[in-house]
């Protein structure tokens, strides 16, 4: 598997990729089987620390991301925008199926120990501290960092956390870098 593959509404997810995908189980939700590893590690060390992280979402199927899209935009709508407008603000927080990351089991999204949804505040907890310490370390990172939307084209999720491996990883986070300038300033060694 490429765990740094890039997936975003120029590049959808290789339906191979999809069709081959290796899927484990973490705390009810699926994951891809490495990235399940390292995530099992991640969250028992968070616990070992006091640390309770509840896992909010994994691995989504394609049909699974298609009714969250048109729930969303039925919502918006239903608050009084026109179709357009619906789309373009659904966008900015949630990915059409194919061009989302939790397609490839490589995206979770992470919350507190009793939450049910994710929280836009959850950055100001001290888990969501505790991870942005930590993810490195087992292989993830904040996939959706703040100051990084016109890159990502995604507005800043503190909860959406991807497996890139460890290495990429350290490199991302040390560096305060997305993803997409990841792959663009390291792709002769990566790609």
């Amino acid at each position: 598997m490429d765990y740094l593959v890039l997936v975003d509404k120029f590049n959808p997810v290789d339906i191979k990729l999809y069709n081959s995908l290796e899927l484990t189980e973490v705390q009810g939700k699926l994951v891809e089987v490495q990235a399940g590893r390292q995530l099992r590690m991640l969250l028992s060390r968070a616990q070992e620390e006091g640390i309770r992280l509840k896992i909010i979402s994994a691995y989504r199927s394609f049909d699974y991301q298609q009714m969250l899209w048109e729930r969303e935009v039925s919502r918006e709508m239903w608050s009084g925008l026109d179709y357009d407008s619906a789309i373009a603000k659904v966008a900015r927080t949630l990915a059409l199926p194919g061009s989302s990351e939790h397609n490839t089991g490589l995206a979770v999204d992470i919350g507190c120990e009793g939450d049910n949804d994710v929280s836009d505040d959850f950055y100001r907890t001290k888990e969501s501290r505790w991870l942005c310490a930590h993810a490195a370390q087992y292989g993830f990172i904040l996939r959706y960092p703040r100051l990084k939307e016109q890159i990502t084209g995604i507005d800043f999720e503190p909860w959406h956390y991807r497996y890139v491996g460890s290495e990429a990883a350290k490199l991302i986070s040390d560096g305060g870098l997305c993803l997409e300038e990841f792959l663009h300033f390291y792709s002769e060694k990566y790609i």
